[in-house]
């Protein structure tokens, strides 16, 4: 007997929870939800803001919904629904998401009560088809009731599914590290500059583009070998931790991650071939370390990697090439030569970005110590890890504040110290919650990112304001603090959804 629309919105309306589906690289995946839906059959759901299931929505949208039940066989009830979901955008569809969810989801009813439903995000699933089976009938061999909803395939447009493409690799990417690569070729070139009042434009944009491809492509190789291990990582935090997870969500497979990464490190090795055709063999020992060290920092479970081979020996290598050898590699394309100088003030940037990667080791101990990733971390316990990061802040700023004293920088180097609050702010949370769980840990992670940018852009201001007129150094320092502010705000935004949903429950 073919039902009507009301008796089906009735039905729903009933349910309380619904099995949700998504794809993943063609591999299903379901949650089971709390749901509303409207008198279209536009189902409407809630889950937290950077949730796995959130990102496969906006990057495969796809979606089956099953809603089942009855006290026995013989009453079962199910309601099967084929549709796209959308994470919605607008204030009024998302008012209208609350209105519908707040009584019927405990997450989105709890988030209302503390204020916090910003930190959720709504997703409306819009119908193709809408089945309702009820078992006697199917078992006699009548058929469901079927509502189509054709016009919400017609309004899908094929730029919407290459957006999303293109969000999954910006995600690969990890554009939030590539600061590592940006901070040690801006302070190389400025102080080649400083050193010979020469500047070769064309060379310094080559030297950048292809450090960021190194970057970009040892991220994406650790995320092709680290696939399984990070798999089983329950404790990561994105964007701290973790790597990007786009194969685990299934919207990179494994080996295009693997080829793009080979492919971009690849890339980048010729531009540095160029390079050290037109400024010399001295910058070959330079790239050929980067390219060891970013390639065997990690590997699949029982292969050889430095970070398996001996105590520090993988996180020295990281540090050396995002900190010393970077930073010398823009000065020789520059300079033609190399000089201590820049060997001393590239150690501050060498103690930050290393003390980067031990943090973010903390909340991956528990999972690294099971899938046999040996960090630092993991050899020598949370408090000794901990006593290391705050010794390299402290002999980071030693630095800086000795160089001027013995002539190797000009005073105007002490700017570097405006960005002491943010490692005071990373020690003090460390020191406070460095064996606790990773959301405690997550301020230490924060303000230990942001040292290492800001420290790094105002090391280039101080060189910037001691060789150029006033103009540029401010205009430079602007657009520094809006890149602060930038990735501070995209850091506490995650850091906020994921402190707000552990507070929403913690009773």
């Amino acid at each position: 007997m073919a039902r009507s629309k009301q008796d089906v919105l009735d039905y729903l309306g009933r349910a309380e929870v619904a099995a949700v589906g998504t794809s993943s690289m063609g591999s299903p995946r379901q949650r089971m939800m709390h749901f509303a839906v409207d008198e279209e059959f536009n189902f409407y759901l809630s889950s937290t803001k950077g949730d796995p299931k959130v990102i496969q929505w906006m990057n495969i949208p796809e979606t089956a919904i099953l809603v089942h039940q009855g006290p026995t066989f013989m009453e079962m009830e199910e309601c099967e629904v084929i549709g796209r979901a959308e994470v919605i955008r607008s204030e009024k569809d998302r008012q209208k998401a609350i209105d519908l969810l707040v009584d019927r989801s405990p997450i989105v009813g709890q988030f209302h009560q503390i204020g916090a439903l910003d930190r959720l995000e709504f997703i409306v699933v819009r119908p193709y088809t809408v089945k309702y089976r009820f078992v006697p009938e199917i078992l006699q061999g009548e058929p469901p009731t079927v509502f189509d909803y054709e016009a919400n395939r017609e309004k899908v447009s094929v730029w919407a599914d290459v957006a999303a493409k293109a969000r999954a690799w910006k995600e690969a990417v990890r554009p939030l590290s590539l600061t590592a690569a940006l901070v040690p070729i801006l302070l190389g070139g400025v102080m080649a500059f400083s050193a010979t009042r020469e500047f070769n434009a064309l060379h310094f944009i080559l030297t950048l583009i292809g450090a960021i491809m190194i970057q970009a492509g040892t991220n994406m190789i650790n995320d092709w070998k680290d696939a399984d291990r990070d798999g089983e990582n329950r404790s990561g935090i994105r964007p701290f931790t973790g790597g990007s997870r786009m194969i685990q969500l299934g919207l990179i497979s494994r080996a295009d991650m693997g080829f793009f990464g080979i492919l971009l490190s690849v890339t980048a090795t010729l531009i540095g071939v160029y390079l050290v055709v037109v400024s010399g063999l001295g910058i070959l020992p330079l790239i050929a370390y980067g390219l060891i060290a970013g390639f065997f920092y990690t590997a699949g479970k029982g292969r050889f990697s430095f970070i398996n081979l001996a105590p520090g020996i993988a996180e020295v290598l990281i540090a050396t090439t995002y900190g010393v050898f970077m930073t010398m590699g823009a000065y020789y394309v520059q300079a033609g030569q190399y000089s201590l100088q820049v060997v001393l003030l590239s150690l501050p940037v060498a103690l930050f970005i290393s003390n980067v990667l031990l943090i973010n080791q903390f909340p991956d101990a528990e999972s690294d110590a099971k899938t046999d990733k040996k960090t630092l971390v993991v050899r020598l316990g949370k408090r000794a890890a901990k006593n290391i990061l705050i010794v390299s802040f402290i002999l980071g700023y030693m630095i800086i504040a000795v160089l001027p004293l013995f002539d190797y920088a000009p005073y105007t180097l002490y700017f570097a110290f405006l960005s002491v609050p943010f490692a005071i702010q990373a020690i003090r949370y460390a020191q406070q919650n460095y064996d606790k769980n990773s959301v405690d840990i997550i301020p230490s992670n924060a303000h230990t990112a942001i040292n290492h940018l800001f420290s790094g852009l105002l090391l280039v201001f101080a060189f910037l304001l001691h060789s150029l007129t006033l103009a540029i150094p401010i205009l430079y320092l602007a657009g520094s603090l809006v890149l602060v502010f930038w990735v501070w705000h995209y850091i506490e935004r995650h850091r906020k959804t994921m402190n707000d949903f552990r507070l929403a429950f913690k009773k």
